[in-house]
């Protein structure tokens, strides 16, 4: 038993002669945000389609609640809620006859529907015809039809496509009340690192279908280097490299893995062999750049 609501081991999902999933193996705790990052076509969706045995894995495990879907799927999806890739609704019935409908298929009490429409913020509109619906609320909609049943996983693929900055921050507030005041771990897909920095408690990156790094944002953002500039810096780097220092192939001295006692003896022995230090600077890339660096080459972070 862990403590993951989702564990993928292996996870391939080969078309023809080309993988959209590659060896995948995620891991989401309980009540977290998950989200899920990476360039159009990287294999989020075909990932979460099999999540929800919509479509069957080349090969690999998938477990959530630590039960194997291919064995247990109807139980399982009995507690997962998703809206992957657009909303399905009827457009010719209201926001409410949309939700009662699969109150009636999934026999849940009417309070649901009721609950749904005050968390999304439909109440007012719910005896509106869907087609007459803004983008916005047609997404809040999508999101309640997922959420009616209160599941503990809730399923979300690219839900703020398309939205303007005001819908984005709705969108994005009503997503992080999901863990605290109903207890859903919730897996997040997005394109955008800008989207899932203001949700996310952990990421996984993939590109051509390759998780190329699984963990909390804070790994990322504590990547610091040490940017030193002398009077000479390429014997400068010589003198470093040959202390052992680990620097990353620059014009300037470039300290790699280093904490501030690393720093201070560097300093110290540049001082001492003569070199004029005229600046030590800590260079931090935006989370934006090493998501590019990332997914560009397809390796991980130094």
């Amino acid at each position: 038993m862990t403590n993951n609501i989702v564990q993928t081991q292996n996870l391939t999902k080969k078309f023809s002669d080309s993988y959209s999933v590659d060896d995948l193996s995620l891991n989401i705790g309980s009540k977290e945000i998950y989200g899920f990052l990476g360039p159009n076509g990287a294999g989020k969706s075909t990932t979460m389609k099999m999540l929800l045995g919509l479509m069957q894995p080349t090969k690999g495990t998938i477990k959530i609640f630590n039960q194997d879907i291919s064995k247990n799927r109807d139980e399982i999806l009995t507690h997962v809620g998703a809206l992957i890739e657009e909303p399905s609704y009827y457009k010719n019935l209201t926001g409410l006859e949309n939700l009662q409908v699969i109150q009636k298929l999934l026999d849940l009490p009417s309070k649901n529907v009721k609950e749904a429409l005050k968390i999304v913020r439909l109440t007012e509109h719910k005896d509106k015809l869907v087609k007459n619906y803004s983008l916005g609320m047609k997404q809040r909609l999508g999101i309640a039809l997922a959420i009616v049943k209160f599941p503990k996983l809730l399923i979300l693929d690219e839900p703020t496509n398309g939205l303007d900055p005001s819908g984005i921050q709705e969108i994005r507030e009503l997503i992080k009340s999901f863990p605290k005041n109903y207890g859903m771990t919730v897996l997040i897909s997005s394109h955008l690192l800008s989207e899932i920095e203001h949700m996310a408690n952990t990421v996984g990156i993939i590109n051509r279908g390759k998780l190329l790094f699984e963990g909390k944002l804070t790994e990322l953002e504590e990547q610091n280097k040490i940017l030193i500039n002398t009077n000479n810096n390429k014997k400068c780097i010589d003198l470093l490299k040959a202390k052992g220092y680990m620097l990353e192939n620059n014009e300037k001295p470039l300290l790699l893995e280093a904490n501030q006692k690393d720093i201070s003896t560097a300093v110290r022995l540049l001082v001492n062999n003569q070199f004029e230090v005229y600046q030590v600077q800590s260079v931090q890339k935006s989370l934006e750049e090493k998501f590019i660096e990332i997914t560009n080459d397809g390796k991980e972070f130094l």
